[in-house]
């Protein structure tokens, strides 16, 4: 009985779970087909959209007088004008002369400022990026648009100006000096214009540095220096008979400052054979965290120099062990590279020695420098004049010489025949 309803249970089963089944696998497909209809129209719906980018238009250089420093501009492509669905950006590129390289610039304005060597052609080239859901997030950029300006070079390449150089002294004053081109005519007469950006318009030189009623430099005031900016010069050179080529710099200030001279070194000397030296700055307007110094020094026995070396450091204060012989010290400064790219040392300070060397000292090595060149001038003398007794003897006699020692032409000179050839009697014969 019991086996008769398990057999029945399991067939009723069977008989309910095949539809079940199949009603299952075919709802499996239909919800298939359906994601990969939806995948599909999905695709095509995010197909990017074939756009040109075209380059921007208009482009354009201006020098509006700053002797360097020119705007260039450009306009959006029209094409693109109603696009809104994108970012447009410009990738610009320009010519660096000063690093020979190319500078890429990357910006969402229609105009940037640049500094250029008005002597240098002007290369500059920009293209437009576009990026955003016009593009499916892919950066797209156009071709370039490229501009050349050639430079207004006028005269011979030697007729400008030459030597050009300026020194910011103590961070006070700072002069710009140049000589004359090679083939600048008599007469000639120099100009300098300069602008930074505080200023609208390029100006002439406020006090020029003469010579012989020839303007060779200018002279700068603190005021009218900006530091970490671009310090545009020009150097025009003019004369009634030709034209002459003007010439362009571009500096920054900071990198041409160069320190008083250290004027007070002090030596004091340890009970453990250490010697400190130390130093006192002078009066200036460089902050004393932007400097670095120098020290040499000179170390020596009985007079002769055994040693000389140099040190750099940031402190103000070096300590040294102690030697029996004198110890010589020198120190100069410049402005540490945390404060600028560059510069100059300063003067050296004299030396100063321990144990303390006496005005007017001069060591061994000096005097017997002194002698031996004594020696030396009077060798040569000597030798002059006895060159010249011989040839005196030879043209009185009229004959071929023998050599003759310097002692026995000294008797000749004195009247004597010690340098005669011939013996005595022929002499008294003749």
């Amino acid at each position: 009985m019991v086996q008769a309803v398990k057999h029945l249970h399991r067939s009723s089963l069977t008989r309910f779970t095949g539809p079940v089944k199949r009603m299952l696998k075919s709802k499996k497909w239909w919800w298939l087909t359906a994601i990969l209809m939806l995948i599909s129209d999905w695709s095509q719906c995010i197909k990017p959209q074939e756009i040109t980018v075209d380059p921007p238009e208009n482009v354009g250089v201006d020098d509006l007088g700053h002797l360097g420093q020119l705007d260039i501009h450009w306009t959006s492509p029209v094409s693109l004008t109603n696009l809104t669905d994108c970012s447009m950006r410009y990738h610009l590129e320009y010519f660096n002369t000063y690093q020979n390289r190319w500078t890429v610039i990357r910006t969402v304005r229609t105009w940037y400022r640049a500094q250029f060597d008005l002597e240098k052609e002007v290369r500059v080239r920009i293209s437009t990026v576009l990026k955003g859901a016009c593009t499916n997030g892919t950066e797209l950029k156009s071709p370039f648009t490229e501009m050349v300006l050639q430079p207004n070079n006028t005269g011979p390449v030697d007729s400008r100006v030459q030597g050009f150089g300026c020194v910011f002294y103590q961070k006070e004053v700072m002069e710009c000096t140049w000589e004359a081109g090679l083939e600048e005519p008599a007469h000639s007469k120099h100009s300098l214009y300069f602008w930074h950006r505080e200023m609208e318009q390029a100006e002439e030189c406020p006090q020029y540095i003469q010579s012989n009623g020839v303007r060779t430099g200018c002279t700068f005031t603190r005021e009218s220096l900006p530091e970490f900016s671009a310090f545009n010069i020009c150097v025009n050179s003019s004369s009634p008979k030709v034209a002459l080529r003007s010439a362009f710099f571009s500096l920054q200030v900071q990198n041409h400052v160069k320190p008083a001279a250290i004027e007070a070194v002090h030596l004091e000397a340890g009970l453990d054979r250490r010697l400190q030296v130390h130093w006192d700055l002078p009066h200036e307007s460089i902050p004393t965290h932007c400097l670095e110094y120098e020290v040499e020094t000179r170390e020596g026995v009985g007079g002769q120099q055994l040693l000389k070396q140099r040190n750099i450091t940031r402190e103000m204060t070096l300590t040294f062990l102690s030697m029996d012989g004198a110890q010589c010290f020198r120190v100069r400064s410049r402005v540490h590279h945390y404060c600028a790219d560059r510069g100059f040392w300063s003067d050296w300070s004299r030396w100063f020695c321990h144990p303390e060397q006496p005005p007017g000292f001069v060591s061994d090595a000096v005097v017997v420098c002194v002698l031996v060149i004594v020696v030396i001038i009077s060798m040569v003398v000597l030798s002059l004049c006895g060159l010249a007794l011989w040839t005196k003897c030879k043209g009185r006699e009229g004959k071929t010489m023998h050599f003759c020692p310097l002692h026995k032409l000294m008797e000749y000179s004195k009247g004597l025949s010690a340098c005669d050839p011939l013996p005595n009697k022929t002499r008294r014969n003749k």
